[in-house]
């Protein structure tokens, strides 16, 4: 007897995801998990766009990311262009980097994830609210400075405005500064409220640690000098033993990485070239960066990250460690926002260099809270993009989900085959993939080309 379970839409994530589930006879015959979010198309809507304009266009990929597209993006164009901003820009965008890094992680941890964490009847925020009222607020009030920092810099709440090749369009104000100073002082203690709460809950779980099914793989994360870096720096990769793979510059990236195409899924699948597909599949996001670091810059993070190295070790390559990875991250990004604001030179009206649109390659890399984020642009000497690839975190990602989906329902699929315990099964697939927090809107970059040839249809896929 066959039969095949459609696990669609997956809740609780950004974008749309399915997965496909194939029985027969009792055994697992196959599982597919998709990105069914349709292609934009981005790659190609940036060809013979001037390049200033690739930070505002590149940002509407996605609804969540937009800080960090519109950092990278900019980075790139700077690249290419021989530009080096003055250091309040760098600043001010680190600043805003790391207030997307909360916004994200408080929007994940308090609204997505907590609810399978704490296993509560309602699955759900509501559930929270019900259980841990306190806990839902400041949760709330976490997601809202993050946002009160990214609009202060970055000129809205969603699509910011204020990078350009060269530096920022503007300082922040005295006024602003000190007003989220205050609202800073708050959020330290309210996420370490917040992280408290989630360490708690792993010290105490009573469940198999291998719940999630994770697999030992390698690991991607940008570091500066070894330490946590999301803005700039090396990307630096670690075999399963952590033992460091290589660490090269974002220039460099196509000496080291490659890029292959799924059958079933509008997404692109990098590894490293060195070790080929899939052997050379890394994960990426709060796990792989914790995995490659040596250590945090700030004190409370790395408080923290002792007490994570406690219960996962380092490196850890349970799926279940993604949620404590990004708890310890969560705090990390307070920090760094509190070290931005409390920077004199943050007010500085200095905070661009002019320009002049030249041909190059540029190639930029920071980190999304979902993991590497990779813009490479071709300009010519008009100022216009030739050319442009992107590489976003669920791309590395994607069949790491898959393969570590294959495991769990291998070990489950006695509960997925009967009817009264398949729910129960259904949600611990929607658990793992939920532990990576995928951003699946950025990851679309391929169309499906439909020819026939002769009388006879052949199904195709291409890059755009």
């Amino acid at each position: 007897m066959s039969e095949t379970i459609i696990l669609e839409p997956l809740t609780r994530l950004e974008g749309n995801g399915r997965v496909k589930i194939d029985i027969e006879g009792g055994f697992l015959k196959n599982l597919q998990f998709s990105v069914m979010t349709g292609p934009r198309f981005f790659e190609q809507l940036l060809l013979n766009k001037p390049a200033e304009e690739a930070p505002r266009i590149t940002e509407r990929i996605c609804g969540i990311c937009y800080v960090n597209h519109h950092l990278v993006s900019v980075k790139a164009v700077e690249d290419a262009w021989g530009v080096e901003p003055p250091e309040v820009a760098q600043i001010l965008r680190r600043t805003l980097n790391a207030a997307s890094f909360v916004t994200s992680h408080a929007l994940h941890l308090a609204f997505l994830a907590l609810p399978d964490l704490m296993d509560l009847p309602d699955r759900s925020f509501i559930g929270i609210i019900k259980a841990n009222p306190a806990l839902a607020d400041i949760g709330i009030k976490l997601h809202e400075f993050g946002n009160n920092v990214v609009q202060a810099i970055g000129g809205r709440v969603v699509h910011v405005v204020t990078a350009v090749p060269g530096g920022q369009t503007s300082g922040l104000t005295g006024e602003a500064r000190y007003r989220l100073l205050r609202e800073s002082r708050i959020a330290i203690n309210n996420v370490r409220k917040v992280a408290d709460a989630v360490f708690q809950i792993f010290e105490n779980r009573s469940d198999d640690p291998e719940e999630y099914q994770g697999a030992e793989t390698n690991y991607m994360g940008l570091v500066n000098d070894g330490k946590y870096e999301i803005y700039d720096g090396e990307l630096r990769t670690k075999e399963p033993n952590g033992d460091i793979l290589c660490q090269f510059k974002p220039q460099d990236y196509r000496e080291y990485i490659e890029e292959t195409t799924s059958d079933h899924s509008y997404t692109k699948i990098p590894y490293m070239k060195s070790k080929g597909c899939p052997g050379g599949l890394g994960r990426v996001g709060p796990l792989g960066r914790i995995n490659v670091i040596d250590s945090f810059k700030w004190p409370i993070s790395q408080e923290y990250l002792r007490s994570y190295e406690k219960i996962f070790g380092r490196p850890s390559h349970d799926t279940a460690a993604y949620n404590l990875a990004r708890t310890v991250e969560f705090v990390a990004a307070v920090e760094e926002v509190v070290e931005g604001l409390s920077n004199d030179m943050i007010t500085s009206d200095r905070t661009r260099v002019p320009v002049k649109a030249r041909a190059g390659v540029g190639t930029a890399i920071t980190e999304a809270p979902r993991g590497v984020l990779l813009h490479n642009y071709k300009i010519d000497e008009r100022g216009l993009i030739k050319g442009v690839n992107i590489i976003a975190p669920t791309t590395f990602n994607h069949l790491n989900i898959e393969n570590n989906l294959k495991r769990f329902a291998l070990a489950n699929v006695d509960s997925l085959s009967e009817k009264g315990t398949r729910e129960t099964a259904l949600w611990g697939i929607e658990k793992i993939v939920r532990a990576y927090d995928p951003c699946l809107s950025c990851s679309v970059h391929l169309v499906d080309v439909d020819l026939t040839i002769d009388g006879a249809y052949v199904p195709t896929r291409r890059e755009n």
